[in-house]
C-alpha cells in the first residue's frame, strides 16, 4: 500500500485505445521484444501482450517495469527514472502479487512473474494501468525497461 493508498481499478480505459512499446535492435544488446497494451474490451484494466527474447544466459531471473519518464533521445535507459508509482509505494517490501493492487502500478514482473531463461512470452490483464491521459497510472506517454536481477538496466523503449 502507498502513502497514497492503493491503487484503484481502472474502469474507464478507452474502448479500443492501445500503445506498442519495441525495445530497440542495438548491436550491442542481444534482447528484442515488444509489449502491446491495449484497453480490455470492457474499459476495466489493460491487457498486456509481453513478447522478449535473446535475454542473456546470466543475471536472471530478469525484471520489467513501466518506468515513469519516455526513454530520452540518447537512449539512456537510466533517464526513465523511476518505476511509475502514482499512489507513492516505493520498492520496500517486495510486491505481493496475490495483492496486485498493493504494488507499484509499473512493477508488471513483481505482479506478473519475473522472466527466468532467455526468453518469456506473457498475456494478462492487469485491472490498475490507465490508457486515460492525465491519470497518474497512464503509462502511453511513458517506458519499458527490462533489467537484471540485481536491477541494472539492460533495454528499454517508449510506448
Amino acid at each position: 500500500t502507498g502513502k497514497l493508498g492503493d491503487a484503484p481499478v481502472v474502469t474507464n480505459n478507452p474502448i479500443g485505445a492501445s500503445y506498442y512499446a519495441t525495445l530497440p535492435n542495438k548491436a550491442t544488446e542481444s534482447v528484442r521484444g515488444t509489449v502491446y497494451a491495449v484497453s480490455s474490451p470492457t474499459g476495466k484494466g489493460v491487457d498486456f501482450d509481453v513478447t522478449l527474447s535473446g535475454l542473456p544466459a546470466e543475471g536472471g531471473p530478469f525484471l520489467y517495469h513501466i518506468h515513469a519518464a519516455p526513454v530520452p533521445a540518447d537512449g539512456n535507459c537510466t533517464g526513465t527514472l523511476a518505476h511509475l508509482d502514482p499512489f507513492i509505494r516505493g520498492e520496500d517490501p517486495p510486491c505481493d502479487p496475490t495483492q496486485k493492487q498493493t504494488c507499484q502500478v509499473g512493477d508488471l514482473s513483481g505482479k506478473y512473474g519475473k522472466i527466468n531463461g532467455t526468453s518469456f512470452s506473457a498475456t494478462y490483464t492487469d485491472l490498475y494501468a490507465s490508457l486515460v491521459t492525465g491519470t497518474g497510472a497512464f503509462f502511453g506517454n511513458r517506458s519499458i525497461v527490462v533489467h537484471y536481477a540485481n536491477k541494472t538496466r539492460i533495454t528499454c523503449a517508449n510506448f
